[in-house]
């Protein structure tokens, strides 16, 4: 059977409570801060996202990188206060290390150390920043002030249950059939679990026929992202999952440690390599507990990647709509929240005697308090493309999920990890299945003389919108099941958004999409 998913962490507050105070961290604590940038021009890059065009990365640092004189003050007075502070132009932050007191003194918080009842520990402050005026100028926020809030894969991690070819019910085939492998796409993952053994992939690859993963896989590290967790499946699971979908797209892991100060410098840095147009995400957060400042430094490196052209989808969570957990209120997972960003859901697959693709419910396991993440975010408010789909459980804030696919476990995904074969689900198997299928559609675009997807949620919404115009159409419409709070229906929901995709439908209409100028 594949494993239980795990629990919600509690929450910084809850944690501390629990937790003996230690005391001020001293100095053999380091901290690792990473200093959100203010662009230029802002009201014209809002703008710019909301025309839905696009530029290239030289236009973006000439236009609306953060001003370099005003910088490099900053990163002067960062030194000069005692941190080891970096800046490379266009990045979108100041990576800042150093010992606790020297980063307490320059943002004049008290740093604390904690230690949990099973021995664990971790500092944290419970107030926020101040920022000195070289700072302030070009700095919005902070991320890295504590070491317990961090994100976690959505994944549920490889049983023994006999796997079943899921892909197949998405309509996949008759892209395939027509060529599209996803050659010339690449596709980016940011991972915070280390890599698996490279056997286990290269037996998935031979078992299945596809290329070799050494033909088209690509890590990046660096120490100053921090040191990743050992490998638990999900990575194993992403790239799996995404090279049976587009065995010719090429896939770059960018691995750093789960705390937010790592992962925002690691976001960054993909960001401005830019070596793919698609992200797919399996990370999150309970939204509430997620530091403002973590948030903040996220979505302007999120607003850059939408300004170039990048498609970004992200797992809404395992937990149903209790992602901070059953005992606190409902809630979403950040970064899934963000406006910016395509949230992909979780279904159950039910298949016909004859082996097909026969239904889809929203997924939900009440007993181990799993399911498909969905929920209204506490933090944005709702975009202009989704305003049709407004709910009032939804109090005028951003929705998710987008759209949906298989993740409960029970009809899960077969890969191979720890030398064995197995089978996992999870919204982080339904978030590559989506990634890969884009990557085939974005082949299909360019051959056609189209621009790439881009950011997804414009198209996918105008799909929804207008679903009775489009045949064959492009969502499996999911209605019914829940997600623990919220029941599947008829159009866009909380438990599965527009639903799960008919993979050949939706490159049609994507088509279509473009073409009528949108």
């Amino acid at each position: 059977m594949g494993r239980a998913i795990p629990k919600p962490s509690p929450t910084l507050e809850q944690a501390i409570g629990r937790a003996v105070d230690l005391g001020p961290a001293n100095l053999s604590t380091m901290v690792y801060l990473s200093f959100g940038l203010k662009g230029r021009n802002q009201e014209a890059l809002a703008g710019l996202l909301a025309s839905g065009k696009t530029i290239t990365p030289s236009a973006y640092a000439a236009d609306f990188a953060p001003e370099p004189a005003l910088v490099e003050r900053a990163v002067s007075a960062l030194r000069n206060g005692g941190l080891n502070a970096s800046w490379q132009p266009p990045s979108s932050l100041i990576a800042a290390d150093g010992p606790a007191p020297a980063a307490s003194s320059v943002l004049r918080v008290n740093i604390e150390s904690y230690r949990l009842p099973d021995g664990a520990t971790f500092y944290a402050t419970r107030e926020q920043p101040q920022l000195p005026p070289a700072l302030a100028a070009v700095v919005g926020n902070v991320s890295g002030l504590d070491n317990y809030r961090r994100t976690h894969g959505y994944a549920v991690r490889p049983g023994g249950l006999i796997a079943t070819d899921v892909i197949s019910y998405y309509n996949i085939k008759p892209l395939r059939d027509a060529g599209l492998d996803g050659s010339g796409q690449t596709i980016l993952l940011p991972e915070i679990d280390d890599l698996p053994n490279l056997n286990d992939l290269e037996r998935f690859a031979a078992k299945y026929g596809l290329p070799p993963f050494a033909s088209v896989l690509t890590v990046k590290r660096d120490p100053s992202w921090g040191t990743p967790e050992k490998a638990q499946g999900e990575t194993a699971l992403d790239l799996e999952i995404v090279h049976e979908v587009a065995p010719k797209a090429k896939l770059v892991v960018y691995l750093s440690a789960p705390d937010f100060g790592h992962g925002d410098r690691a976001f960054d840095q993909m960001v401005t390599d830019h070596l793919g147009s698609i992200i797919s995400e399996s990370l999150g957060s309970c939204e509430p507990d997620t530091p403002s400042g973590a948030r903040n430094v996220y979505s302007a490196i999120e607003d850059r990647a939408v300004a170039l052209g990048m498609s970004h989808f992200v797992a809404s969570g395992d937990n149903g709509a209790y992602t901070c957990g059953v005992d606190q209120d409902a809630a979403a997972s950040f970064p899934s929240t963000l406006p910016t960003v395509t949230a992909v859901g979780g279904t159950t697959v039910f298949e016909s005697k004859q082996g097909v693709y026969y239904k889809e419910y929203a997924w939900s396991s009440p007993i181990d308090e799993s399911g498909g993440g969905g929920g209204a975010s506490q933090v944005y408010a709702i975009p202009g493309y989704q305003r049709s789909e407004a709910q009032s459980t939804g109090r005028g804030l951003r929705q998710v999920p987008d759209v949906a696919a298989d993740g409960d476990p029970s009809t899960g995904f077969h890969i191979i990890f720890g030398g064995h074969d197995g089978q996992a689900g999870g919204t982080s198997a339904a978030t590559p299945l989506w990634a890969g299928t884009v990557a085939l559609i974005n082949q299909d675009l360019k051959q056609k003389g189209l621009r790439e997807a881009g950011f997804a949620n414009p198209a996918l919404y105008w799909m929804g919108e207008n679903t009775s115009k489009l045949s064959p159409k492009p969502f499996h419409d999911v209605t019914a099941g829940n997600n623990l709070g919220f029941d599947a229906a008829s159009g866009w929901d909380f438990a599965t958004g527009w639903g799960s995709m008919d993979a050949a439908a939706l490159d049609a209409a994507w088509i279509r999409y473009i073409k009528g100028g949108g």
